[in-house]
C-alpha cells in the first residue's frame, strides 16, 4: 500500500514538473532583434522633380555716337531674360556610411538626368526711330532669341546624420557638376546678326537634407531635397557680317540654379 502511494506521488510530481517546465519554456520571451546598422556600402535609384532659375544678363555695346544710347539700352533690356524651367529628374546613387552610436557620417555620389530647358524671344522697335525719337519714323526693329538648357547633373556629397533605430535624418552638401548650354541671337539693322553661345561643363556646389527609413536589413527608402548653384558663365558674342564700325558686340552673363526634390530606394550591402 505504501509503495503504491509512493509510486503515485512520484508520477504526479513528474507530471507537474513537466507541465511547469513546458510553461517556463513557452513563457520565455524570444531574444530581441539586433539594432539596425547603417554602416556599409549602398546603391540605389531615385526619381523626382526639378525646377530651375536661369538669369541671363546681356549688355549690348556699340559706339555712341554715331549710334544712340537709348537703342543700346533697349537691346540690352530685351536680351536680358529670366527663365524658370521645370522637369522630371531621375538617376542612381551610391555611397558608404559609418555609424557611431546615434550618429552617421558618409559619402554619396549620384548621377541624374536633368531636362531643364527654356526659350524666349521677340521683336522690338529701336526707340530712336519711334515717333518723337531722335531719328523718328519710319520705325525699324530688332529681334532676340534666347535658349538655355542643362541635361545632366553629378554630385559628390558628404552626409552627416542622426539615427533613431531604423530612421536616419541627415544634412548633405558638396560638389555639383553639370552641363550648361546657351545660345542667343540678336538681329539688328540690315543683315547684322550677333551670336553668343556656349556649351560647357560647370562645377558648382549643392546643399540639402533628407530622411531615410530602413524597411529591412538590406532595403531603405529616402526623401531628399537639394539646392544646386552652377555659378556664372560670361561670354562675348560675335557679329556677322563684320561690323563696318568697330566696337559692336554683346556680352552675356548666365547664372543657373536649380532645386531638386526626389525619392529613392537603396540596397544596403551588409
Amino acid at each position: 500500500m505504501n509503495r503504491a502511494i509512493l509510486f503515485t506521488g512520484i508520477v504526479l510530481a513528474l507530471g507537474i514538473g513537466r507541465g511547469l517546465a513546458a510553461d517556463l519554456i513557452v513563457k520565455i520571451p524570444p531574444p530581441p532583434e539586433p539594432a539596425y546598422s547603417w554602416t556599409g556600402f549602398y546603391a540605389g535609384l531615385n526619381a523626382g522633380g526639378a525646377w530651375g532659375r536661369d538669369r541671363v544678363n546681356t549688355e549690348q555695346f556699340f559706339p555712341v555716337p554715331p549710334f544712340f544710347a537709348v537703342d543700346r539700352a533697349a537691346i540690352s533690356g530685351a536680351a536680358s531674360r529670366t527663365f524658370d524651367p521645370s522637369s522630371f529628374t531621375g538617376g542612381g546613387q551610391a555611397g558608404y556610411n559609418l555609424q557611431y552610436g546615434q550618429w552617421l557620417v558618409g559619402l554619396e555620389g549620384d548621377f541624374q538626368y536633368l531636362g531643364l530647358k527654356g526659350s524666349q524671344g521677340g521683336t522690338f522697335p529701336f526707340p530712336s526711330t519711334l515717333p518723337g525719337g531722335v531719328i523718328g519714323p519710319p520705325t525699324t526693329f530688332f529681334s532676340t532669341a534666347t535658349n538655355v538648357s542643362t541635361n545632366w547633373l553629378f554630385t559628390l556629397r558628404p552626409r552627416v546624420g542622426w539615427i533613431a533605430n531604423n530612421w536616419l535624418i541627415y544634412a548633405t552638401g558638396g560638389l555639383a557638376v553639370g552641363n550648361e548650354k546657351f545660345t542667343q541671337i540678336i538681329a539688328g539693322l540690315g543683315n547684322a546678326v550677333e551670336t553668343t553661345s556656349f556649351s560647357t561643363t560647370r562645377a558648382g556646389w549643392t546643399v540639402g537634407a533628407g530622411v531615410e527609413y530602413a524597411l529591412h536589413r538590406n532595403w531603405s527608402i529616402k526623401g531628399e531635397y537639394l539646392y544646386v548653384d552652377y555659378g556664372t558663365v560670361n561670354r562675348t558674342g560675335t557679329i556677322a557680317p563684320p561690323a563696318p564700325i568697330p566696337g559692336i558686340f554683346p556680352i552675356s552673363s548666365v547664372h543657373l540654379t536649380s532645386n531638386i526634390v526626389r525619392v529613392g530606394l537603396n540596397y544596403q550591402f551588409h
